[in-house]
């Protein structure tokens, strides 16, 4: 059935599918970051800016279009990290100006306020380049404008829009010299496709619509000796509040100060990012017109060796755990210099203690996701001269999330007892196929009928399909939230395909996703956030 209206409630599920694909793949988009300065960041601030427009939308979910676009752009302007995020956020701007007073808009409208989001985020820069984020975007907008032209299903033109956007990016090296002489695609852009395809594979109606992307680019470090990050080395951001001056004349009073302004918004609350070499004397021409908040001064220069001239020796590496090839594969995306999978019995000392000593680094977390394995895992560290920290989870989900965790991390190695705080936090439960006729607590089990396990409590079901369902209602997902499956065992891509579709169509306020986990204890793993 075709889809003819976008409403405020799909809009803000737009958004968290959208962030959820810029948090999986931030990793990525730093790798690709040369342009405008090598600094490595371009995933991690389009990810953040993504994150505070989800919070924000979230506070009206389920209200008129324009209400939760409005609150969408605040979020993102008061959170925009980076020149890609301040970017990012102007887009989300120039939408919600445009369906402003709007319950809902069909394609033709989505055309026009996409039209609207890259003229606003080109009004903010002085120097719009293109091979860029911009070339991206402008080629989405004309993409669905001419599309709605001829046809009002909105998941035709959703995947015509990431079609155009991914074949966009692919001409940026051809636009942009700095980037075909790095050979990689823009980052900026690259975020813009990721996002956009994170919403269209949200849509379980656009499965067998989707594009070739989003695919892993290579790391590409080697280029980042060649490029330098120039004269005005301090990436500048603030908040400028109770302003009393317009984006545009601040802009020109800016102008001369550095490179790569922005200045996003409007008043009384405006966003500035700058590279400058006196970050003082941009902030005091701009408290002149209001108060500073949020503030932040970062050394380009020094980022950018850390990268490379000091590259040698990393803060801490990760040593994973993990029970199937799936989550080894999503381990390694997510940071992991050296993976474990433990499939049919636990590893020994002895292959935690090789993975422990092949880390680069001389800090490492052990992230073991099973009581049994942080057995064995306890013993590395008394067996090496590394300083092992070891991170015991109850599940791989968990572990992920400590991993997600620890990608973010910086220079200072966290405490292992903060990133298992943020992982108690997920939700984690089994479907598996009962192995005996009997079970614990009293309940019968008839082996090989499947059962659902969250919490320490069993849950009979007739079908896998039952069970998750089952399952995923006792987790919470009514209440909203992302539900992720992680398929082994049995199970193919193609029932975890019509599962996530079944559980999208039961639970309303839901986002659900699936990969493979490659486990053979069980057919799904699940994982359940707020």
């Amino acid at each position: 059935m075709d889809v003819t209206a976008l409403d405020g409630r799909a809009f803000g599920k737009f958004v968290v599918a959208g962030t959820y694909f810029l948090r999986k793949y931030r990793g990525v988009l730093d790798d690709l970051n040369v342009f405008p300065v090598p600094d490595g960041d371009t995933g991690s601030n389009m990810y953040l800016t993504a994150r505070a427009a989800l919070a924000e939308a979230a506070t009206v979910r389920g209200r008129a279009l324009s209400e939760v676009a409005a609150a969408a752009a605040r979020g993102s302007l008061l959170g925009a990290r980076g020149n890609s995020g301040v970017i990012f956020s102007q887009m989300l701007r120039g939408f919600a100006h445009n369906v402003r007073h709007r319950l809902t808009i069909d394609s033709l409208d989505l055309a026009l306020a996409m039209r609207e989001a890259v003229g606003a985020a080109r009004g903010a820069l002085v120097k719009p380049i293109e091979g860029t984020i911009l070339s991206v975007a402008s080629a989405a907008a004309d993409a669905a404008y001419t599309l709605a032209a001829r046809e009002s299903d909105m998941l035709r033109v959703a995947t015509g829009i990431v079609r155009a956007a991914a074949e966009a990016l692919e001409r940026t090296p051809e636009q942009l010299p700095i980037l075909k002489e790095a050979g990689v695609v823009d980052s900026g852009g690259a975020g813009l496709v990721y996002f956009l395809e994170g919403i269209l594979r949200f849509i379980p109606e656009a499965t067998t619509r989707a594009t070739a992307f989003p695919r892993r680019p290579g790391p590409k470090r080697s280029f980042m000796t060649k490029h330098v990050v120039g004269a005005n080395k301090f990436c500048t951001e603030f908040i400028l509040e109770d302003a009393t001056i317009e984006n545009h004349a601040l802009r020109d009073q800016l102008v001369e100060r550095g490179d790569s302004l922005l200045v996003a918004g409007g008043a009384p609350i405006l966003k500035v990012h700058i590279h400058t070499n006196d970050p003082s004397e941009v902030q005091r021409i701009a408290a002149a017109h209001g108060r500073l908040t949020r503030e932040k001064v970062e050394d380009m220069e020094r980022r950018h060796s850390l990268l490379v001239v000091e590259r040698p020796e990393k803060p801490f590496s990760v040593v994973a755990v993990v029970s199937g090839d799936g989550f080894a594969q999503i381990a390694r995306e997510l940071g992991a210099e050296s993976v474990v999978v433990a499939r049919d019995a636990n590893p020994s000392v002895r292959e935690l203690l090789l993975a422990v000593n092949a880390c680069l680094s001389e800090r490492v977390y052990l992230l073991a996701d099973d009581p049994n394995v942080a057995l064995v895992a306890r013993e590395v560290a008394g067996l090496t001269e590394r300083d092992v920290s070891l991170v015991a989870t109850q599940d791989v989900p968990s572990g992920l999330a400590v991993l997600l965790e620890l990608s973010g991390a910086g220079e200072r190695p966290p405490a292992p007892e903060g990133l298992l705080a943020n992982a108690a936090s997920l939700g984690v439960a089994e479907v598996f196929f009962a192995e005996k006729d009997s079970g614990p607590g009293g309940i019968a089990l008839k082996r090989g009928t499947p059962r659902a396990r969250f919490a320490g409590k069993l849950y009979p079901a007739r079908t896998v399909s039952d069970g998750v369902v089952e399952v995923a209602s006792a987790m919470g997902a009514a209440q909203g939230g992302l539900l992720t499956l992680y398929y082994g065992g049995t199970q193919k891509e193609r029932d975890a395909r019509q599962i996530t579709a079944r559980l999208a169509q039961r639970f309303d306020g839901i986002e659900v996703e699936y990969y493979y986990g490659g486990q053979r204890a069980c057919e799904f793993v699940i994982s359940f956030e707020r």
